[in-house]
């Protein structure tokens, strides 16, 4: 959804470190992890109204494709065999725009 997101025009502000952050080097501002690291309010409503255009938008097929390819030959490059049954399709994505997006538009949030 993050890379769906910013093919329709999100800019991350990256996370807010975890409380307590005392990990190797400064905090780098990842949404891939669950260390509690905060997604600001804006940064949440501004994915939120990202998603939300591209769920409305008539390119979103496309997108998806692109997206779904784009993410699928990054693990296979690193060494991840995906198996036909596990390939990903673009309307297998509309049932979780709706519960996604009510919880991003509430702010921020951790991931934990």
């Amino acid at each position: 959804m993050l890379t769906l997101a910013e093919t329709f025009g999100w800019s991350p502000a990256g996370t807010i470190a975890p409380v307590g952050w005392n990990g190797p080097g400064e905090w780098g501002g990842a949404y891939d992890t669950n260390d509690g690291q905060l997604v600001s309010d804006d940064d949440a409503k501004s994915l939120a109204r990202h998603l939300h255009g591209a769920a409305v938008s008539d390119q979103l097929p496309i997108a998806l494709t692109d997206v779904i390819n784009y993410i699928e030959n990054a693990a296979e490059a690193r060494g991840t065999a995906i198996i036909d049954a596990m390939r990903m399709k673009p309307d297998e994505f509309s049932d979780i725009f709706s519960p996604l997006l009510m919880f991003l538009y509430e702010g921020s949030f951790y991931i934990d």
